[in-house]
């Protein structure tokens, strides 16, 4: 078993931090941010390239953070920006440096002036991370069965057609995905209908989570992402107040899914939305807080088996 497999099945939902690579070659300051988490999250989820702004090698940074912290690390791994012959590359370098997991994602797309590779889709990059994997179990090497890179996925909550996008995620879970990263959450309401609705999938569900800083995130997030529109009048309930109320109140909110969510996820991904701080603090806070569950309390528990 995997050590992400491991996390995914205990009975306590895991807690992950999602965060980007550095701008520049600078990695130290961010590693001191991430330094507190050795010993206190289940792993670092590190983005590729998000917003399709080029950032350091999310492989480079999450192999320094290994040999650094010990944390586990999932790769996110976009399709618009390699082709395949570099996507094989990149996931037997991963393979190699004992990275433990892989998103498999499409990528937003670029402007007009980019170039959008996309020779796969997600569902086809599972399936080539499940060759992979097929060639690294058949090397000769005694521990080449323990590099194998475990499979995951995203999936959108909010979209208005939820059947079709059950339907998106089976086809992915076909494909290989293991276990899959939503859309940021905000309405325990919303996430129950959805987990609700995959709960036939032998999938483990890993829910985002996206702590508001300021209120112009809040603002922006209302006026720049239609499929939030449901949860507008929350997202307005943060205008005019002061930056710390600001974060207090949501690491609170947060703080108050978890508690509602846990017996119906395998885990938590808490995510950077820009800058790692308030994440760190929510994704200490929350792994602090953890409780081990009842056995059997997480309805999915048959999901969760490697």
């Amino acid at each position: 078993m995997s050590e992400l497999a491991r996390q995914l099945a205990q009975s306590s939902p895991m807690i992950w931090l999602e965060v980007s690579p550095p701008k520049g070659i600078d990695m130290e300051p961010l590693l001191r941010q991430l330094q507190p988490l050795a010993g206190v999250i289940g792993a670092i989820n590190l983005t590729d390239n998000s917003m399709g702004r080029a950032k350091l090698s999310s492989l480079v940074f999450g192999l320094t953070i290994k040999q650094r912290l010990g944390l586990p690390v999932v790769l996110n791994l976009s399709c618009r920006d390699r082709n395949l012959l570099a996507i094989k590359s990149d996931l037997l370098a991963a393979a190699a440096y004992a990275i433990d997991g892989v998103v498999a994602l499409k990528g937003d797309k670029l402007a007009a002036a980019g170039v959008n590779f996309n020779e796969l889709d997600s569902a086809g990059l599972l399936r080539v991370i499940g060759q992979i994997n097929a060639q690294i179990v058949s090397e000769p090497s005694p521990s080449a069965a323990d590099r194998t890179l475990y499979p995951g996925t995203v999936a959108n909550p909010h979209r208005a057609n939820l059947t079709r996008e059950v339907d998106l995620l089976a086809n992915k879970v076909e494909a290989g995905a293991r276990f899959a990263i939503t859309q940021p959450i905000f309405d325990s309401e919303q996430a129950l209908r959805f987990l609700d609705a995959i709960r036939h999938l032998p999938i483990s569900p890993v829910v985002g989570l996206l702590p508001i800083k300021r209120a112009a995130m809040a603002r922006y997030l209302t006026s720049n992402v239609r499929e939030l529109k449901h949860v507008a009048d929350f997202l307005h309930s943060y205008e005019g107040l002061p930056d710390e109320q600001v974060r207090r109140l949501t690491i609170a909110h947060n703080l108050k899914l978890i508690e509602l969510l846990r017996p119906h996820v395998a885990g938590f991904v808490i995510m950077s939305g820009g800058g790692p701080s308030l994440a760190i603090q929510l994704a200490i806070a929350a792994a602090r807080n953890q409780t081990p569950m009842a056995p059997g309390k997480f309805s999915g528990a048959q999901q969760r088996e490697p």
